[in-house]
């Protein structure tokens, strides 16, 4: 299987810059930056500054094998140790996970896409002998439910924009539920990269496009090329033009979707993407990000977002909601001089938007 899309976009990585990112995608990128290509090719999944996040304690035939004999006793390990010392396994949230994708009727989708059947998996807690998640993929599986639940009654989505696809869970969800849905992925390239890699090994007759450089761009728009792709992936650094360019072409998205990644940004970014074009025309926007971004009890990201920013002109609400995915979860963290398990400095709400030009 030929990944020369994943190289490169690899490579183009290398000259991302990170002087005007937030603190946590600084890290990231620059962390990105270290590894060779071989690396992101064995681990595009979970490597030191991002992973699937886990999943309850389980001893099971499938994570000795993927994860390593030595690597699971020490996963386990750390999780009995946890255990004695704080009383929890910090990922019991995945249960109460599970019953709130069965309360949106998205189960079937789990049983569709069982988390170690897809590519560079390592670890799946089991439900039974089919079906199996972690703490990532439930969040995949949520959202999707939501989708579905949404578009029930519409027709189905043929242009989806997905604005922070770490590696592609989300699309290959979707992929899975809405097949004939072409999908924008737009993030930095070393995570284009991983999402290359995921996506091709997923859906190998798939048609994958990728936008790096001006070639790349002005070859996209010469061959008309949206709907003819299964999986687009887009650059940040040419996400404006690309808006600018889209919209001219009189083609609009269907669904443009954020989880969580918009609370993150410096206002500038946030302002930008919530005032691009191609966000401006899209049809449905579907948010999940936090209440309140920065609280003033816990400072967790540079800027303070709350709901109020996310409304958009000439939208209306059709969804509104706290999220209820991970909507329990109790971290392990250090907070006032006490390391405890607590909740997490501000919830969740979940916002769908329908653009006022759909009759």
């Amino acid at each position: 299987m030929s990944f020369d899309i994943a190289k490169k976009l690899y490579y183009i990585s290398l000259k991302t810059k990170t002087n005007d990112l937030d603190k946590k995608h600084s890290q990231i990128v620059s962390g990105a930056k270290e590894l060779k290509f071989s690396q992101i090719l064995n681990d595009f999944r979970n490597w030191d500054l991002q992973s699937d996040s886990g999943i309850p304690f389980q001893v099971n035939f499938y994570n000795f094998k993927s994860f390593g004999v030595i690597r699971y006793v020490k996963f386990l390990a750390t999780k009995i140790r946890k255990f004695i010392r704080y009383g929890c396994d910090e990922v019991d949230y995945f249960f109460d996970d599970i019953y709130i994708i069965k309360l949106l009727k998205g189960f079937d989708i789990l049983e569709k896409c069982p988390v170690h059947k897809t590519p560079g998996n390592n670890l799946a807690y089991f439900l039974n002998d089919k079906v199996s998640g972690n703490v990532r993929w439930l969040r995949y599986i949520y959202f999707v439910s939501v989708v579905r639940n949404f578009f029930k009654d519409k027709k189905e989505p043929e242009f989806l924009l997905d604005l922070g696809s770490f590696y592609g869970g989300f699309q290959y969800v979707m992929k899975k539920v809405f097949p004939k849905c072409s999908q924008i992925l737009v993030d930095f390239p070393h995570q284009l990269s991983r999402s290359a890699i995921f996506l091709k090994e997923s859906f190998p007759e798939s048609s994958i496009f990728a936008i790096y450089d001006e070639l790349s761009f002005n070859l996209f728009f010469e061959l008309d090329n949206t709907s003819k792709n299964d999986f687009v992936l887009l650059s940040t650094d040419y996400y404006e033009r690309f808006s600018e360019k889209f919209t001219e072409t009189n083609q609009r998205i269907d669904l443009f979707t954020n989880f969580y990644s918009l609370g993150e940004m410096p206002k500038k970014y946030f302002k930008s993407y919530l005032n691009s074009k191609i966000i401006q025309n899209s049809n449905y926007v579907y948010f999940c990000n936090r209440y309140d971004s920065s609280p003033f009890y816990e400072k967790t990201f540079e800027e303070s977002f709350s709901m109020l920013d996310y409304l958009l002109k000439n939208f209306q609400i059709k969804l509104n909601r706290s999220s209820g995915i991970h909507n329990y979860m109790m971290p392990i963290r250090g907070l006032f001089g006490i390391r405890k398990q607590r909740p997490i400095s501000a919830g969740y709400f979940e916002l769908i938007q329908q653009n006022n030009k759909i009759k």
